[in-house]
């Protein structure tokens, strides 16, 4: 009997510790639960970026990221985090090559050959965190290669394909920052719709904007900003039939004309007195200088409020 009940007494403890050791086996800790479904995330984001079936928003996003990756200092600074903000995107701008926007595109001019629209790209809530976040990008596709900017304000001699891009960036775990951006990103097609002013890129609107921050800098914002001004590429008759223009598209009083010649612009506008009326009022001109003009105002001001006029035939 007492041989009977020390083999049960046996068979017992190696059924507890069988079973003890069953459920340690199974027993994860949180930071391997952490752990899996991070790679499983990750294995997700890495499916949905595929470079043969990329959307123009991806592309976008993938070069900002690819190209901040690849600036002088990335190996000590990680210029793309403000991609990872929650609700991060992006605007998108594509222009024809030969009418980009002054401050838009490269300061040199020499764009690979076969290009002909530039793209430019940047984050709705970037900060600079002083000089350690790079917020914006440029870049041109030549057949199945992107020549983005380089540090030097001009475009990189070298294409790489979204392959390349797409493999750096899964190597590196960076999938998510672009999927983040790309899916808030608005893609607004400038072809066609720029008007360059001389060979230095300043638009019309841009050229506009000043004139008028120099003429009436409170009516202009303010017209500006409930949606009501307007932009002219040619006047159609009288003293300033071949002038350019702003103006909220009421009565004369509301146009301020202007016309540049190389450096030189005259500025023309109707500005009656209290006893006049506007047909017997005179135009009165004014001259000013680009360079004054530009010395006066802050370019992201400038362009801010450039891109919120309206075509006058849009009205």
């Amino acid at each position: 009997m007492k041989k009977i009940a020390l083999i049960m007494s046996l068979s017992f403890i190696i059924l507890v510790m069988g079973a003890c050791g069953r459920t340690h086996s199974v027993t994860k800790t949180s930071s391997d639960t952490t752990s899996s479904l991070s790679s499983s995330q990750q294995a997700k984001d890495d499916v949905s970026l595929n470079a043969a079936q990329l959307t123009p928003e991806q592309t976008a996003a993938l070069v900002l990221y690819y190209g901040d990756a690849h600036m002088p200092g990335a190996d000590n600074y990680d210029y793309s985090a403000n991609m990872e903000k929650r609700d991060q995107g992006a605007v998108v701008k594509i222009y024809d090559r030969k009418a980009v926007p002054q401050g838009e595109g490269p300061t040199d001019k020499s764009y690979p050959e076969g290009a002909k629209e530039l793209y430019t790209v940047k984050l709705t809530s970037g900060t600079n965190e002083n000089g350690h976040r790079l917020n914006s990008i440029y870049y041109t596709i030549v057949g199945k290669k992107i020549y983005y900017a380089d540090s030097r304000g001009s475009i990189r001699k070298t294409g790489v394909t979204l392959n390349e891009m797409v493999t750096y960036a899964k190597t590196h775990g960076e999938v998510n920052r672009i999927l983040n951006v790309a899916q808030n990103t608005q893609i607004m097609d400038m072809r066609g719709k720029v008007t360059i002013t001389d060979k230095d890129g300043l638009t019309t609107q841009q050229l506009g904007t000043m004139v008028a921050l120099s003429k009436y800098p409170d009516w202009f914002k303010d017209h500006v900003q409930s949606g009501a001004m307007y932009y002219g590429t040619h006047y159609g008759y009288g003293e300033v039939s071949d002038y350019q223009y702003v103006t909220t598209n009421g009565d004369l009083t509301s146009y301020i004309w202007f016309k540049r010649d190389g450096n030189s612009v005259t500025i023309k506008t109707i500005e009656p007195d209290k006893n006049q009326s506007i047909a017997e009022t005179p135009m009165t001109t004014t001259h000013t200088t680009v360079s004054a003009l530009t010395n006066e105002n802050q370019q992201n001001e400038v362009n801010t409020l450039a891109d919120q006029l309206k075509a006058i035939d849009q009205n």
